[in-house]
């Protein structure tokens, strides 16, 4: 046929021309010029019907045509350069034999257009919808309830997860395995109580992820996590974690507790000491509680300060009122007297923390232990190490030895409070009760700074009428 170029095919473009697609003659095939109408020119293979060429103004690409189910489908095989005139044909038979069979090859490529397109979008949004991502919309979902569990969540995911190998998958990819290996990685570290507390709250974080379909409360963005199952609540629970201690002090250790307490205060005033002895002189409150006052929340025309209490399932923090002793509202005074912010412990920046306090109540705690140990001499018993934690069960052992009944210690301690009756039922404020309670418990207190013997025959303390 000799070399096609565009002067010569010109003619009969609209022909339809046929040539036997060889290596050869397909690789004489000249471009269309550009501006020529039309632009593009088909040629039908002389042996292999339905097997042709189109050659446009810049590229030439084989192809397959065929009618399926009442329309004409063409489909590419390839361009011209990319794949041989030889390879072409074979792959033209083949094509051609499914069409003949009822496949639509552009919809099948389609299909996998889409789904490359469609695994390209997953990928994109699994790198923006991270294990990490989803933590820190957790986090920022329960400071919008005022939670104060969303601070101690925000610390452990910073310092567990975003480090972790796991910090950048796709929330939606995390197993139970990876979790547990998230989980194993603190335990291994000694952290036990860390690591049932991740563990809660990266439950709660994907069970929140979970439900976001169903609950109109839960971030709109938590649906784009894909979550469809909580890979967390898989994960086994961990065994003694909780750190439960029945140490409590004896009445020689905590009267010279306090009485240190009080000698440091008179020398150099720290925010961590105050929140301790003002914890324990409102009858052994959560310190967590405690450095969250504000000085909003003093009354001192009242003598009764407002406590917060946010533990549990409460979507709204439990107000709990406390009477001022009078030793209570001295120190209110001298505390209110170098406060640096609204709240009454802490800077500007932020407030003391529970693990500052707790930290600055080890320390001073062996002090007082070891200062009641030097005067008993070298035959007292060996007592156990004590901690900040053990003011509050000491102090409430010690109000049940005085008489204060159960109820009013649940009252007083804001514990034990979330059963029907307490909830809806009995709304008597106890605060009488509260107030005979405390200035007892004070009373008790400055019988063991002096170094008294505390009264045996303490009057048990009742309901009011």
């Amino acid at each position: 046929m000799g070399i096609i170029s565009g002067a010569y095919y010109a003619p009969i473009l609209d022909a339809m021309p046929s040539l036997y697609l060889t290596a050869e003659n397909v690789n004489k095939l000249a471009f269309v010029p550009a501006g020529q109408v039309p632009a593009q020119v088909l040629y039908r293979d002389t042996k292999l019907e339905g097997f042709g060429l189109r050659v446009g103004t810049t590229a030439a690409a084989f192809f397959v045509e065929k009618r399926v189910d009442g329309r004409t489908v063409r489909h590419t095989l390839g361009k011209r350069g990319q794949i041989t005139a030889d390879k072409a044909r074979k792959d033209a038979a083949v094509k051609l034999g499914e069409m003949t069979a009822g496949a639509d090859l552009n919809l099948r490529k389609r299909i996998k257009v889409a789904a490359r397109a469609e695994e390209g979008a997953r990928r994109a949004a699994a790198a923006q919808y991270t294990v990490k991502a989803l933590c820190d919309w957790y986090i920022k979902h329960q400071k919008g309830l005022k939670k104060q569990s969303a601070v101690d969540a925000a610390g452990i995911f910073a310092k567990y997860v975003e480090g972790s190998e796991f910090a950048d998958l796709a929330a939606r990819d995390l197993t139970p395995k990876h979790a547990t290996a998230i989980i194993r990685g603190v335990i291994e570290q000694g952290h036990k109580r860390t690591a049932a507390k991740l563990r809660a709250y990266l439950r709660a974080a994907y069970a929140l992820a979970q439900g976001a379909e169903t609950n109109p409360q839960a971030p709109a963005a938590l649906l784009l996590f894909g979550v469809e199952a909580n890979p967390v609540a898989s994960t086994a629970a961990i065994k003694n974690a909780s750190g439960t201690r029945d140490v409590t002090l004896t009445e020689a250790e905590l009267g010279e507790a306090l009485k240190l307490m009080r000698s440091h205060r008179a020398t150099q005033y720290d925010d961590g000491l105050a929140a301790l002895e003002l914890s324990l002189l409102l009858g052994g409150q959560r310190l967590a509680q405690v450095l969250r006052i504000t000085a909003a929340d003093i009354d001192l025309k009242a003598q009764t300060v407002l406590l917060l209490d946010p533990k549990g399932r409460r979507e709204v923090a439990r107000r709990h009122v406390l009477p001022l002793t009078q030793a209570a509202v001295d120190l209110v005074k001298a505390i209110l007297s170098v406060r640096r912010a609204d709240w009454i412990f802490g800077d500007k920046v932020a407030h003391t923390t529970p693990d500052t306090v707790a930290r600055k109540g080890v320390t001073i705690l062996a002090e007082a232990q070891a200062n009641v140990a030097q005067r008993a001499g070298t035959g007292a018993e060996e007592r156990p190490k004590i901690q900040a934690r053990d003011l509050r069960r000491t102090a409430e052992t010690m109000l049940a030895a005085m008489g204060v009944s159960k109820d009013v210690r649940a009252q007083l301690l804001s514990h034990g409070l979330g059963g029907v009756q307490g909830r809806h039922y009995d709304q008597h404020e106890y605060m009488a009760e509260k107030r005979a309670a405390l200035e007892a418990w004070g009373k008790h207190l400055e019988a063991l700074v002096l170094g008294k013997p505390a009264a045996s025959n303490v009057k048990r303390l009742k309901r009011a009428a």
